[in-house]
């Protein structure tokens, strides 16, 4: 569900510099009474006209700092593995962090071969 737009809150609070009942305000602009309440209760306690952004999940494992040292790692050793990845690390953080971070920078390892190279040609 989307927050009401700042102009609509703009209005109830122009409605109550006015000295509007909040009943009146909300059957006038067709909201609930108790949403008229709090962006009254929001601009008088925090000063905030529009509205809160809203957060989802915890803070990431790793800030934009240890993302530059995870990628500077994969530059320097494509041919890494998560676990040399890991170790490689200042921070301590799971296998799985590491993956979901290269995930979402959108970056690959490249692996090598595991069999010995083929002597008829590049594989």
């Amino acid at each position: 569900m989307e927050a009401y737009p700042t102009k609509l809150r703009e209005l109830v609070l122009d409605a109550y510099d006015q000295d509007v009942e909040t009943d009146e305000i909300a059957d006038n602009l067709k909201v609930s009474p108790s949403w008229v309440r709090r962006v009254n209760q929001r601009w008088r306690e925090l000063k905030l006209r529009g509205a809160i952004q809203q957060k989802h999940g915890p803070n990431p494992k790793l800030d934009e700092a240890r993302r530059q040292e995870l990628a500077k790692l994969v530059q320097k050793t494509p041919d890494a593995t998560l676990e040399e990845l890991k170790k490689q690390m200042t921070l301590s953080v799971s296998i799985s962090t590491i993956w979901r971070t290269l995930k979402d920078m959108k970056l690959t390892l490249k692996k090598s071969p595991c069999m010995p190279a083929s002597k008829t040609g590049q594989t």
